[in-house]
């Protein structure tokens, strides 16, 4: 009769926690983290279109979220002064992979998080064909503050962003609007993109090695803030 009694209660608890581990799982491994700061949305913008930048120095992102980079280090594109500041925009491939199409941690943890949300936890254990999706994480770094903010550019490869993409207004730097809808930040793998938003990190540059340009013409269009 006890062991009966132990073996209702074992069986119990085995289906608990099959029941709760797509829970646990989404918890641990879709979690992205990081400080997420939002500067609103889509606005009329006044401001200077800079022409591209030089810099021969390391960039190192202190904190910050857990990108898969792609082949190289970061580029700049465009750098110039907004609201008595220098700002630089730099960009980077990210690699983000099938089924979840988001750049971030490892490719097994983004399985688990896949098989969590769709509640079918064998499916870990499928074979998934390799395609690998190119994104921008594109960086605006306050090179004074030695403080940076980093979103994501879903379908966006490096090679369709350039200086001219960027404004530097009053209080910071924005994209044009017709990037804009496809750029931010997200607090979990999976989750909804976050539109205008960034991650803030602290940054590690060499302004020493940075070689900005100057403004090239004064522009008036539809953007959203990026840093």
């Amino acid at each position: 009769m006890k062991i009966k009694k132990h073996l209702k209660r074992f069986l119990f608890l085995l289906v608990f926690v099959f029941l709760a581990l797509p829970f646990l799982v989404a918890l641990w491994f879709c979690h992205i983290g990081g400080d997420i700061v939002c500067f609103g949305g889509v606005a009329e913008v006044s401001g200077s279109v800079w022409g591209p930048c030089n810099y021969t120095g390391a960039v190192e992102i202190i904190d910050g979220p857990p990108v898969n980079w792609g082949r190289g280090g970061f580029v700049c594109v465009a750098a110039g002064r907004a609201g008595g500041k220098t700002y630089a925009v730099f960009i980077r491939e990210a690699w983000a992979g099938y089924p979840t199409g988001d750049p971030f941690k490892s490719g097994a943890e983004r399985d688990l998080c896949f098989c969590a949300k769709i509640w079918i936890v064998p499916c870990i254990f499928i074979v998934k064909p390799l395609v690998l999706i190119a994104h921008s994480g594109i960086f605006v770094v306050d090179v004074e503050e030695g403080v940076g903010y980093l979103s994501i550019g879903y379908w966006i490869t490096p090679f369709e962003l350039n200086h001219s993409h960027f404004i530097f207004g009053g209080n910071g730097v924005y994209l044009v609007d017709g990037l804009a809808a496809k750029v931010g930040a997200k607090r979990e793998i999976g989750g909804p993109l976050l539109k205008g938003c960034a991650y803030r990190v602290k940054v590690k540059l060499e302004p020493e090695k940075l070689t900005i340009s100057q403004p090239l013409y004064n522009a008036t269009t539809r953007a959203v803030r990026v840093g």
